[in-house]
């Protein structure tokens, strides 16, 4: 080999190091710290608060609900909005139970918050029908 061919093998590589590098960044500043979910989570509107068991815990949990429409999908990441224009995302890893896997954009989702452990965020989404109306949703 070369001298010229192992230094474009060389420049190659050091491009995929900073690509991969960057990459990962990126995707580690996209998950929020769970200040910030609490943040997010306090600044919500109430629409619905629950007290049920989720799926490996032995005690029932407070959990606040909201309905979320899906928008966008990449990735196994779920974007979507409340009826009050918030954005939220979410991912499987992120959740107690795995998400329905029939999930398309203009879904309607519920997602449970754990109340009493905001640092679990969002634990479940189930798929509804349709949006409540105000009066049906609040508790």
């Amino acid at each position: 080999m070369s001298l010229s061919a192992k230094k474009i093998l060389l420049l190659v590589l050091v491009v995929i190091c900073l690509v991969l590098v960057v990459m990962q960044f990126i995707n580690r500043s996209a998950e929020p710290t769970s200040e910030q979910a609490q943040e997010t989570l306090s600044k919500l509107p109430e629409q619905e608060t629950v007290k049920e068991k989720a799926k490996g815990d032995e005690e029932a949990h407070k959990y606040r609900v909201y309905y979320i429409t899906i928008e966008k999908i990449e990735n196994g990441t779920y974007s979507g909005t409340t009826k009050e224009g918030t954005g939220i995302k979410f991912s499987d890893k992120n959740l107690n139970e795995p998400i329905p896997s029939n999930l398309k954009k203009g879904d309607i989702v519920k997602a449970y918050f754990d109340l009493e452990y905001s640092t679990k965020g969002l634990v479940k989404v189930e798929k509804v029908d349709e949006m409540p109306d105000d009066d049906e949703s609040s508790s």
